[in-house]
Parts: structure tokens; sequence; C-alpha cells
């Protein structure tokens, strides 16, 4: 395998056509074909199926093309930083965290660190949790902020939060009278729910299975963010972390108590065999503070 052939066959893979591919690359059309011919000779698979007259992507192709984006990834980061020791900077720190904490509480923590450390280049992606641990296992990223339990080898971990999981409600229905609210409350009651991959949703479908209870579930949605908007807009009920709900405060949201308490457990995560960095140190004394207040406000909003 060449790198150029690697090139040739994810631009292809990006793009949809040899086409496309040829023009990022800058070469032409038969030159990209003749570069995923000769890879697919050297791996012993046929990558695209060619009948209809067009590159179709194999089952084997997919599973390559996610492969080799890990090598892509970890190649970019190679180049990222050859460029900070080239230029003099004093470091670098790339984040990976699941959305609940990275829509809001992560951006403004690294404005904070960035004020204290101006010059530290920051990246943080945001992805779901077993993305996260995937990446951390395979050492793309510095640290990562995910919630438990975590399955893969490769990971050191330690506790960030464990917190309540707490119901949001729009500001005008009839469960805002409740202080807390209870599986049996929801009975019949429009819900919009958390997608099943979600930690939340198991806790959630478990709970109201051992309480008999059944609502009426209107709306699936990846993200507690999105669960907001929705409750916002009066489509339902719904179970969220205390982050994304300290986000909707004061927005047309009312969140109440949820029991049998439901636990908003995160982890924060980092390569094994991997020396943690000082930068990386003295962004976390900053994330922990940050913490720390969310922790009072959350109990603040949830006095009733």
């Amino acid at each position: 395998m060449r790198w150029r052939q690697l090139t040739a066959f994810r631009e292809t893979m990006i793009t949809g056509t040899a086409s496309g591919a040829a023009d990022i690359m800058g070469i032409s059309q038969p030159a990209v074909s003749r570069l995923i011919d000769a890879l697919e000779e050297s791996v012993g698979i046929t990558l695209f199926d060619r009948r209809t007259g067009r590159m179709v992507p194999t089952v084997e192709a997919r599973i390559f093309f996610a492969e080799l984006e890990k090598t892509f990834a970890g190649y970019d980061k190679l180049v990222a930083t050859a460029q900070d020791i080239k230029q003099g900077r004093k470091g670098s720190l790339h984040i990976a965290s699941m959305p609940a904490l990275g829509l809001n509480f992560l951006p403004d923590a690294l404005t904070e660190f960035s004020r204290l450390q101006p010059d530290v280049k920051i990246r943080y992606d945001l992805q779901l949790s077993m993305r996260v641990e995937e990446w951390v296992s395979s050492q793309q990223v510095d640290l990562g902020l995910a919630e438990f339990p975590f399955q893969r080898a490769g990971i050191e971990r330690e506790e960030f939060c464990e917190l309540p999981y707490v119901m949001a409600l729009p500001q005008d229905h009839p469960l805002t009278a409740e202080p807390v609210i209870r599986p049996g409350d929801l009975h019949g009651v429009r819900m919009v729910s958390l997608s099943a991959e979600t930690v939340a949703r198991r806790l959630m479908v478990a709970c109201l299975a051992d309480a008999g209870a059944t609502p009426q579930v209107v709306c699936e949605t990846t993200y507690a963010a999105g669960v907001c908007a929705l409750v916002q807009r009066g489509q339902g009920v719904g179970l969220v972390d205390p982050f994304t709900a300290s986000d909707f405060a004061g927005q047309g949201v009312v969140f109440r108590r949820f029991e049998p308490e439901l636990t908003f457990h995160v982890g924060i995560l980092y390569p094994r065999h991997q020396p943690r960095s000082r930068t990386a140190g003295e962004f976390l004394r900053v994330l922990r503070a940050r913490r720390n207040g969310l922790v009072r406000k959350i109990d603040a909003l949830l006095a009733v």
C-alpha cells in the first residue's frame, strides 16, 4: 500500500466519485482509478462495485475506510505537532467530549483556560461517549469526557462528576406543580426521548418498566439539547443531564428532580501509557472549578 493510493481511495469515499477525488488531488480521473486498482490488488480486497458504471463502495470498503480515518487523524495530528514546534508554540490540547458538556460548559472552560494560557493551541470535538472512548483508546486525543460505563482497553479514567438526571417540563405543564417527578407521573404523558444508544435512554426505559409506566413518546433525538429545545416548544417532557439543564435555565423550560434518582456519571479519560501533559493538567484544574460552580447552580435550579 502506498500513501497516494490510500489518499485516492479516501477522497473517493468522501466525495462519492473518482472525478471528485481527482479534482481534490489535482490529477486526472483515470489516474485516480489506476491508484485505486493498485490498492485493491495490494490489499486483495474489492473496494468498489463497478457493474453499474459508478464506483459503489463495498461493505469491505466501508470497514477499511473507518480504519483509514484513524490513520489520517494521526497523520494530521503529527503535521500539527510539527507546525507547533516550528512556530514555537508552548503546547497543544486536543479534547473529545460528549455533547452534553461540549455545547456550553466546555467552551466556557476553554475560554477561561485560553486567557490563562494564550499560547496553547486548542482543538475540541463533540462525539457520542462511545466514540470519545474509541478516540482516547487509539490516542487520537489528549483527553476525553464521556459517560460511564467504559468498555475499551487502552484507557485510564478518573471521576469527573456524579449528578442526577433531571426532568425538563414546558413552563405551563401541569407537572410543574410537583416538586419531584416519579415514573407513575409520566404514564400517558407526551414525552421527548433520547435515542436508544444513550445511557439516559437505557436507564429511563428500565425505570419506567419497573414502575409499569408508559409515556407517549412523540419524538426521539440523540442530544439532550434537542430534547430541551422540543420541551421548550411544548412538545412534551424529557429526561436530561444537569449540564444541559443549566444551559436552558430561564428559557421557557422548568426542571424538576426525578425519583428514583438516575445518575449522570461522567469520567475523564486518558490514553494508557501516554504521559499526561502539564497543559492537560492545568486545563483540568479550570474544568473542575467550573464543575463545582455548575453543581451549585443546579442545586439552586431545582430548589422548589
